[in-house]
């Protein structure tokens, strides 16, 4: 992982191995390719945080064969400042410096974090999520262009794997929002979400996070008015697997189905 964080962890730690029910072969699970080297480099205060703060602004730099990636991070503010990459490195590892070089080039300036690279695809993480999903996005190196975006639920993580013919594949529990409640509307909304994302052979999952069924919450500052029925829609988190080539692809596989409100 290229930052200690418990819920990065969680998300990429790699420890699977994909089996035939789920995508019609055997193969063993892949990590992030390793850097060659990493490099930290404590820069000034940050500006955001109090004056008695020992944190400080990092640059981070992570060597790889043909490229170096430098992700600037401040601890006072959200998500990273900016992320580049330098592949025209000629064999050599330049220094880990702030100043960039003329053949630099900016991969990120909205804030997501550099989570690691597999082959010729560089993997990022957005600053925050919603209702228990975290963003992540897959970058094509030679082209710099997205390939591809999606959700994975908090308490899953990616795993990687390579087909008999080279191909590379993604598995992980993807997170998606509805706009009706499962524990309200029952059958019906389990059924529009069945419909919306190919999870036909699917059982109908156990919602947590609700208030238990007949609770009713009030509004701040509606004393007096009758409380109106919880009507939080759900969000689900299902088993996926994306083909990354040569047109990235998401079918849904047999699996545990997750429900939690939407938040």
């Amino acid at each position: 992982m290229l930052r200690e964080d418990p819920v990065r962890v969680a998300l990429l730690f790699v420890a699977f191995v994909l089996g035939s029910s789920a995508s019609g072969f055997v193969a063993s699970a892949e990590s992030f390719d390793k850097p060659v080297r990493k490099t930290v480099v404590n820069l000034e205060r940050s500006r955001s945080l109090m004056p008695n703060s020992r944190s400080r602004i990092q640059l981070s730099c992570f060597y790889y064969p043909a490229f170096m990636i430098k992700q600037l991070d401040d601890p006072g503010e959200k998500g990273t400042q900016s992320v580049t990459i330098d592949s025209d490195l000629n064999g050599e590892f330049p220094a880990c410096r702030q100043s960039h070089s003329p053949t630099e080039q900016f991969l990120a300036k909205d804030g997501w974090f550099f989570i690691g690279a597999k082959g010729s695809l560089l993997f990022f993480e957005a600053p925050d999520g919603t209702s228990g999903g975290m963003p992540f996005r897959i970058l094509e190196m030679k082209t710099r262009k997205k390939i591809f975006e999606d959700s994975v639920w908090w308490k899953g993580h990616l795993e990687f794997a390579s087909t008999p013919d080279g191909k590379m594949t993604l598995r992980y529990p993807r997170l998606v929002e509805g706009d009706c409640s499962i524990p309200k509307d029952g059958i019906s909304c389990w059924s529009k979400f069945r419909r919306d994302w190919g999870l036909a052979l699917a059982t109908a999952p156990k919602c947590t996070g609700y208030r238990h069924e007949g609770e009713r919450e009030w509004v701040v500052g509606d004393e007096g008015v009758p409380p109106e029925p919880i009507t939080t829609a759900s969000a689900i988190a299902y088993p996926v697997v994306v083909k990354l080539f040569q047109q990235p692809s998401i079918s849904a596989v047999p699996g545990e189905v997750k429900c939690s409100p939407v938040e």
